[in-house]
């Protein structure tokens, strides 16, 4: 009979299911979990919770994407084939509990691979294999290496800080998509606490790149943590430079800004990111236009930042017509305005201004780092916003340091700004 003669081929019908399983499980699962990177293999890994475990996602879900990826390879080579087949068994395994306890999604794809690593396990590759012609004598150790291989580069990896430079999140106020980038410290897929936050602005003419190209800050906030003079934090940059420029509501009042910063932007990244909300962990600084939105942001909302440190700020317009010649340059039409309009909004968007009429106690409430270059262009600024600092005694700290305006003097500064907000996000 036929059905006789076929089962003489076994091996070859093993080698068919083994490649058709593997490369199933390698296109359609693995390849997609294996590049999702750091976020997707904390989800993935989020479910190991079931067992109680509350640390350590990232690192299961990244073993858990080698073995739908990394080890389907070697179930359709029939290489480490059972040491393979028991790594996916146990994501199956994993995955078929997770959806029965939790009640998401159906068990029913993970349970169907659970049995068929388990059946395949007991069979064997067939002779239509690697490990058959290498001979079973290397299997042993080969599958210590194997392991070895898998977990080296997954806790190594976690260890790494992230710096993701395109988020978007869509805003109601400015009736758009905004962009944002964010540098998430070292341990944070390796944890599950929650991590202070420094906001840090961006200059005229950049985005939210600028910091992350120019400023290198993923490098400097790595070497500051590693070395102990900053905690670990998470850092957000947000995009103010496309549609109008700058850090706060207009003249006019129809490109809001500054409330899509307090209303939609803080409450978007506090909630999506692990992020304490409590104001004495939670910073602000920036460098130019942005440290003018530091000086802004801290001097308007006291009660939400701890500590501020604009450097080489624009302290802001101390006239109507400096405040029109700011705008033309811009390219914002501000011809619908009046001259009364213009000096109102002027009294509350000038540092010096503000640092002489608003309550001591309020402003005394931040911490204060101001930083400027002895040849930098906004000199003055900075240093009447210290003379009136002094004036009220408000505590604060100025510095005056050989430089221009330049990201050369910037790239300096940062990691003493790390460290003062960091004192802040500490108990001291």
């Amino acid at each position: 009979m036929i059905w006789n003669k076929l089962s003489k081929h076994a091996d070859l019908g093993l080698l068919i299911f083994r490649v058709g399983f593997g490369l199933g499980m390698l296109i359609f699962h693995g390849w997609g979990k294996l590049t999702g990177g750091p976020e997707a293999w904390a989800e993935v890994g989020g479910a190991v919770e079931i067992f109680g475990i509350g640390f350590g996602h990232t690192l299961f879900g990244f073993l858990a994407a080698l073995a739908e990826s990394v080890g389907a390879i070697c179930i359709v080579l029939g290489l480490f084939y059972r040491p393979a087949l028991t790594a996916l068994g146990l994501t199956m395994l994993v995955a078929t509990l997770m959806h029965i306890t939790t009640g998401q999604g159906s068990p029913a794809h993970a349970i169907k691979n659970l049995f068929v690593c388990a059946g395949m396990f007991f069979v064997g590759p067939g002779k239509y294999s690697l490990d058959c012609g290498l001979g079973r004598k290397i299997t042993g150790s080969a599958a210590v290496l194997a392991l070895a291989l898998f977990l080296v580069p997954g806790s190594t990896f976690a260890q790494h800080s992230t710096v993701h430079d395109e988020l978007t999140m869509q805003s109601d106020i400015l009736d758009s998509e905004r962009k944002y980038a964010i540098y998430l410290p070292p341990d944070y897929h390796t944890s599950e606490r929650s991590y202070p936050v420094l906001y840090l602005l961006h200059g005229a003419g950049d985005d939210q790149t600028g910091w992350i190209q120019f400023g290198e800050v993923r490098h400097i906030a790595d070497n500051a943590i590693r070395a102990g003079k900053a905690t670990p934090m998470v850092i957000v940059m947000p995009d103010a430079n496309t549609g109008v420029r700058g850090y706060f509501n207009d003249v006019s009042n129809t490109w809001r800004y500054e409330d899509f910063f307090f209303e939609e932007l803080m409450p978007h990244v506090e909630e999506r990111f692990r992020i304490k909300s409590q104001k004495r962990y939670r910073a602000v600084a920036g460098l130019s236009m942005g440290g003018g939105g530091s000086f802004m942001y801290a001097l308007h909302r006291p009660d939400l930042f701890s500590s501020a440190a604009p450097l080489s700020a624009w302290v802001g317009p101390s006239s109507v017509e400096q405040y029109k010649n700011t705008m033309e340059r811009w390219g914002n039409d501000i011809s619908t305005v009046s001259d009364e309009e213009i000096a109102s909004y002027v009294k509350r968007h000038n540092a010096v201004e503000l640092i002489r009429s608003l309550p001591a106690e309020d402003i005394g409430s931040v911490r204060w780092f101001i930083d400027c270059g002895d040849d930098d262009f906004l000199y003055e600024g900075n240093s009447l916003a210290h003379i009136e600092l002094r004036k009220r005694d408000i505590p604060h700290e100025f510095r005056i340091r050989d430089g221009g305006h330049t990201w050369t003097y910037w790239r300096d500064s940062l990691p003493t700004v790390l460290h003062f907000v960091s004192q802040a996000f500490h108990q001291y």
